[in-house]
């Protein structure tokens, strides 16, 4: 461990004197997003940059930062900024696609000078509904929905749905690309916008000529750049929820093409959502769109587990540590039972696994002992991996963004405060190991709901005593 107390920590960068930048997100917690320096070799750190007020979005992220030539490039939830050294900020790019379920990801430096980020869908799988009015940004976002790259034409599907922006008794119909509440008709076109969601976008370092590289994603969360240039991008499958759904919808991992469009919100993983491939699960699959941009879009270089939630990564290029280009992905951990029900029993992600670049296995190479957070368990370890980056010293550090509780009540999860860590990985002596011992899988959530299970019974049973007593005193006093 490098350093710790941290809060909400979702992302790291280095820069040329070796210095460690942590980006607080300030996500579902009671702490405005922070930019703090951290010298990697004593774990001292100090606040850098910490967001205005009325710049914090409450309920959204600050999701990332890059160090480049000077400066430091931040994406606070739909906006880009570029901090200079003394700390002054400045605004370059706005009014992007990320008020809704997912935000504007951290952004990298491309090998043509470019800023390069990824940005996420509004909702689920292309509808606004109730799901998202329990996310906590529908009441604040009424008209926003998610927004194609390119001009699209519509089956005319409509979904039905409870007006939770009106009266909860009455009915709405809300079709894909449109704001809650709108319905759509057959034929319809939405016109495409650069300011896109769903997509990957790159702009000059100034925020000027902003463009699409790539679109027809759900949340491209990380990005990164191969040796040899090759983009490539992790990808959060669709939860069990909303109007629109398919059951064990996987992570995967993309190479990222020019102009190519991968298929969301009709195709999952390259795959149509109404074929037989995905079982007779989910909800609302047949196609939203009358014409595909491609209709067979590219598949995923590989795949994760359902639900592991791949988030940052970065690519090996040190001999010493081993692996020597290979992806190391932060695997952030499911949000059972908010993301997921039918698979909510075993844990999964709350680790760091390794892509094989050549044969596109997938290994583990970072576990706890016991499959899920340490704070569920008897020993240390990780929480919740948020992000990979290799540093200028060549050790792999791990962004842990720290204790979260489910909480439908505050928008889906809360942060404890002061949980977040920085790791360092880093190759001593010795053979590099191929994979770590298999961790202890226990069924942590069919364990806690036998818990709440058997307390709600306890309560039941006290009560019925009580209430049995008081009718014996009570029928006492009357005789």
């Amino acid at each position: 461990m490098v350093a710790s107390g941290f809060n909400a920590p979702v992302h790291c960068c280095f820069d040329d004197a070796g210095y460690c930048y942590i980006v607080e997100s300030g996500h579902k917690i009671d702490s405005a997003p922070r930019i703090l320096k951290v010298d990697p070799q004593t774990g001292v750190w100090e606040p850098f940059f910490t967001l205005p007020e009325d710049q914090w979005i409450k309920g959204a992220a600050v999701t990332g930062a890059c160090w480049h030539k000077g400066f430091l490039y931040v994406m606070n939830t739909d906006t880009l900024l570029r901090i200079r050294q003394d700390g002054k900020a400045e605004k370059i790019l706005t009014d992007l696609a990320g008020r809704g379920d997912h935000q504007s990801n951290h952004p990298i430096i491309g090998p043509d000078e470019k800023i390069y980020f990824g940005q996420g869908c509004a909702t689920n799988c292309g509808v606004v509904g109730a799901d998202n009015f329990g996310f906590e940004w529908l009441t604040k976002n009424p008209e926003f929905s998610d927004i194609p790259a390119k001009d699209i034409k519509l089956v005319g599907r409509n979904y039905e749905a409870h007006d939770v922006l009106g009266d909860i008794r009455e009915t709405v119909y809300t079709g894909a690309y449109s704001p809650f509440g709108t319905f759509t008709s057959p034929g319809q076109v939405i016109k495409g916008d650069v300011k896109c969601s769903g997509a990957i976008l790159r702009c000059d370092l100034d925020g000027s000529n902003l463009e699409v590289v790539a679109w027809g994603l759900r949340n491209p969360y990380g990005l990164a750049f191969s040796k040899d240039g090759r983009l490539f991008a992790t990808e959060h499958g669709m939860d069990e929820r909303g109007a629109r759904y398919i059951v064990d919808d996987p992570d995967d991992f993309y190479e990222i093409r020019e102009g190519e469009w991968y298929g969301w919100p009709d195709f999952a993983s390259g795959i149509r959502l109404d074929d037989p491939y995905w079982g007779e699960g989910g909800h609302g699959r047949e196609p939203v769109l009358a014409e595909f941009p491609n209709p067979n879009p590219p598949k995923p270089f590989t795949s994760f587990q359902t639900h592991v939630a791949s988030n940052g990564f970065d690519f090996c290029h040190n001999p010493d540590f081993g692996f020597e280009g290979d992806a190391f992905v932060a695997c952030f951990g499911d949000l059972a039972p908010i993301t997921t029900v039918t698979k909510a029993i075993t844990p999964a992600g709350f680790k760091v696994v390794r892509v094989d670049m050549k044969t596109g296995q997938v290994f583990d190479f970072a576990v706890n002992k016991t499959t899920g957070p340490a704070s569920k368990l008897f020993h240390g370890g990780f929480e919740r991996p948020s992000h990979c980056q290799f540093g200028p010293d060549g050790s792999l550090y791990i962004v842990d963004f720290g204790v979260i509780h489910i909480a439908p009540e505050r928008g889906a999860i809360r942060q404890q405060m002061d949980t977040g860590t920085l790791w360092r990985i880093r190759r001593i002596s010795g053979p590099q190991g191929l994979v770590p011992a298999k961790p202890t899988a226990v069924p942590i959530y069919l364990l806690q709901g036998l818990a709440l299970l058997a307390g709600m019974i306890g309560i039941g049973v006290i009560s019925a005593r009580l209430v049995k007593k008081f009718r014996g005193n009570n029928n006492g006093h009357h005789s």
